[in-house]
């Protein structure tokens, strides 16, 4: 049964699942907070706009609430920021005594940040009088509610692009009787929808710093794996014999998706960056193959590269050589991460 984009990015049980991605990713997502941090500190910026930031695991979202900067944060799975924030805001100290990072504000502050706000919890207190502590792991105050900061986006990072393909290709390719022929219609379809455009709800020339983290390699799966299971709920998988002659048309779909989606994206970097201002980037350049025991070039990432130089300057004085290329450890694979600095032509 075809199933709608936004149905789609509802996630079933999704707080459940974002807690346990939480609880199992984010000790590997440690270094690239770290890093993000390095800029951060480095950029003093007002205004930091996250995309794609997910469940936080690669935000560091206590810092940059200490930094006093006005945070965005953007992502199109619904609940899934709101979910981060929850288990991103309590840390204990060794002897385990709570600390909120929004109660060590100041009250006008810690009120912005949580309705339940009380200012009562004393003057040694790191927590307020509203605070109740969550039982298990992560840790939490379940008396926390969510005001006016920070401001979270359920929106699409590729300037509308992913969202303008992924909801017209079930009309463009529902009635298609082979696998070559939904090929051929989703390939036209995302070329005529290049030029679809959806800002994001962040006012041009206003943000300071823009990160997007382990984002870019993501363009290389959706909305591509949406459209292959839509045709597959249609006219079932695709043999081997099948598979094999689709390829050139897989690897034109894909690109042309991905390419697509990262101009989009870059756009919509390039319209919210304030004079001046930085965006960082990540993005995996080499993964292992572990059955062969050899570190592969992402070649797609060459691509990517070549595309950030005709459109942004390298700022390769805020970040430290040794951070550049970082050793990123998943559950289930490794992968060396490229950081970069960059600024808008002329910032």
């Amino acid at each position: 049964m075809p199933v709608q984009w936004q149905d789609y990015l509802t996630v079933p049980g999704g707080k459940a699942v974002y807690c346990e991605c939480h609880r199992r990713c984010r000790g590997a997502f440690e270094r690239q907070r770290e890093i993000i941090g390095s800029v951060l500190d480095k950029t003093n910026p007002n205004v930091v706009a996250c995309l794609g930031a997910g469940i936080l695991n690669d935000i560091p979202y206590r810092r940059m609430v200490r930094s006093g900067a006005t945070i965005h944060l953007v992502d199109w799975l619904p609940g899934i920021t709101d979910a981060g924030i929850d288990w991103s805001i309590i840390e204990r100290d060794e002897d385990g005594a709570a600390r909120c990072v929004f109660c060590t504000l100041s009250e006008d502050r810690s009120a912005a940040y949580c309705r339940r706000f009380t200012g009562d919890g004393g003057s040694d207190a790191e927590v307020c009088g509203s605070f109740v502590a969550g039982k298990g792991s992560p840790f939490l105050c379940t008396a926390f509610e969510k005001g006016t900061q920070p401001i979270c986006h359920t929106a699409d990072v590729t300037g509308g692009y992913a969202s303008a393909f992924a909801e017209r290709v079930l009309d463009a390719v529902g009635d298609a009787r082979s696998w070559k022929s939904a090929f051929g219609r989703a390939i036209a379809l995302a070329n005529r929808v290049s030029r679809q455009r959806t800002n994001l709800g962040i006012p041009d020339a206003s943000v300071d710093l823009v990160t997007s983290s382990m984002l870019v390699s993501q363009f290389d799966h959706e909305p591509y794996d949406y459209f292959s299971w839509q045709v597959a709920e249609v006219l079932g998988p695709p043999t081997a014999k099948e598979e094999r002659r689709l390829e050139p048309a897989v690897q034109r779909l894909r690109a042309t998706l991905r390419t697509n989606q990262f101009d989009g994206h870059c756009d919509e970097i390039e319209r919210i960056l304030a004079p001046g201002g930085y965006c960082f980037m990540s993005f995996e350049m080499f993964v292992l193959d572990a059955a062969a025991s050899r570190w592969i070039l992402v070649k797609e990432m060459h691509e990517v590269l070549g595309l950030l130089a005709r459109r942004f300057s390298f700022a390769f004085d805020i970040l430290p050589e040794h951070e550049l290329f970082a050793r990123f450890v998943g559950q289930k694979a490794a992968s060396v991460v490229c950081s970069l600095v960059l600024q808008a032509r002329g910032g």
